[in-house]
């Protein structure tokens, strides 16, 4: 199927990931990343104007836009934070649902967009990507961000068809380390955009599994 990518240009920029000051890597981010936990604690939250339930792990909270920028005001540079609340206000002002969530322990950040639904298969996948790591390249272009893709991967059962990929983001002026990872998920004739910035790399999957559509 054909997809309009032209929405996506510029929303699927990792700007937050560097500039995130970790307190603690969190107990949620080790259960993530274990393979003999099988048991995930969280929460469901409600997307507004939507049946959807995403699940997140315990320390996260809804956050408006401000309350977001003010969680960042002590702990990053003035320009960083003007980057990431127009990233923000970009994605909020995409037609559909939209939410922010916010993690301080570990300084991660949530953010998940309804769309019109896209059945996409694995060539669109491929090209998504192309595009995704464009958007990155010209972003390194104007600011002190390296991006590495580290996976990819396209996935498809009977409950939802997803996409996800995971970028290493580094500040070379600041000598700080990010990662993003981005999800398209359609399910039950809905499609979701879900950017995921955390301090170290997680494995997110099991708790996208969880989603009440």
């Amino acid at each position: 199927m054909k997809i309009n990518y032209g929405f996506l240009f510029g929303i699927t920029l990792f700007l937050i990931s560097c500039s995130t000051v970790i307190k603690e890597a969190g107990n949620w981010i080790e259960k993530s990343n274990s393979s003999t936990s099988n048991y995930l604690t969280g929460n469901y939250f409600s997307l507004e104007k939507n049946t959807v339930k995403t699940f997140l792990p315990e320390g996260f909270k809804r956050y408006t836009i401000e309350q977001y920028r003010v969680a960042l005001d002590s702990s990053i540079a003035k320009n960083s934070i003007s980057n990431e609340i127009r990233r923000l206000e970009n994605m909020r002002d995409i037609k559909g649902s939209f939410g922010l969530f916010f993690d301080p322990d570990s300084g991660s950040t949530y953010t998940i967009n309804t769309l019109p639904y896209i059945n996409f298969n694995r060539n669109d996948a491929k090209s998504l990507l192309s595009i995704i790591k464009q958007n990155n390249d010209k972003l390194s272009l104007m600011t002190d961000l390296n991006f590495k893709k580290l996976t990819a991967t396209y996935s498809k059962n009977k409950n939802f068809t997803m996409f996800r990929s995971i970028f290493q983001i580094d500040n070379f002026k600041t000598d700080m380390r990010g990662f993003g990872t981005f999800y398209i998920v359609s399910a039950n004739k809905q499609t979701f955009l879900i950017n995921l910035t955390t301090p170290v790399q997680v494995n997110f999957d099991r708790y996208l599994e969880k989603m009440k559509f």
